[in-house]
């Protein structure tokens, strides 16, 4: 079996012009959220590092099976508690864009970009 790429960098990191790519104002916000990873029907707990209209930078857990490409259910908490409930109907769809593994080792937390579907379809029916 071949081994996985331990690091898929942030894709505006990778731009040689180093202009910035994203769509969205990024702001610097930690909230609690919850994933639910569908393939095997569980949640996960993590935290947002940035949010903008388009997507999430969060740190998750190391064991959640994340992959660029993957869909993902997200809630975010509304405050530094968060809510004791992620109802599934109230999660945002979103795709995974670039997932990093560094630091996977040392506190067992990976970081990944996401990108909203409910943004991405929006966008499409207003062209």
């Amino acid at each position: 079996m071949l081994a996985m790429t331990q690091i898929e960098k942030d894709p505006r990191e990778t731009q040689e012009s180093g202009a910035e790519r994203r769509r969205g104002l990024r702001i610097e916000q930690h909230r609690p959220i919850k994933v639910y990873e569908a393939s095997i029907a569980r949640y996960f707990g993590g935290q947002t590092e940035d949010v903008s209209s388009t997507g999430l930078r969060l740190t998750l857990p190391a064991a959640i099976p994340v992959r660029p490409g993957k869909l993902l259910s997200i809630h975010v908490g509304l405050n530094e508690l968060g809510q004791p409930l992620a109802n599934r109907r109230q999660m945002i769809p979103a795709r995974v864009v670039w997932v990093d593994r560094s630091n996977e080792s040392t506190a067992n937390t990976l970081h990944a970009g996401v990108e909203f579907l409910a943004s991405i379809s929006a966008q499409l029916d207003a062209a």
